[in-house]
């Protein structure tokens, strides 16, 4: 646990890992976000219920 006396440079050391894991989350979100706006410019989404979905999955 840091303490007063670890100064910024130790803060920042900790900080370093969660902001990393931060990015790679926003990656994989715009990633997910652009394969969506893709599917819906070439008109690849699918207007049914998410049920009539489910059940065609299941077959």
């Amino acid at each position: 646990m840091p303490t007063m006396n670890s100064g910024p440079s130790e803060a920042l050391r900790r900080l370093h890992p969660e902001k990393a894991v931060e990015r790679e989350k926003r990656e994989k979100l715009r990633q997910a976000i652009l394969v969506g706006v893709g599917d819906c410019t070439n008109d690849r989404l699918d207007d049914r219920p998410i049920a009539d979905i489910l059940n065609d999955s299941d077959d």
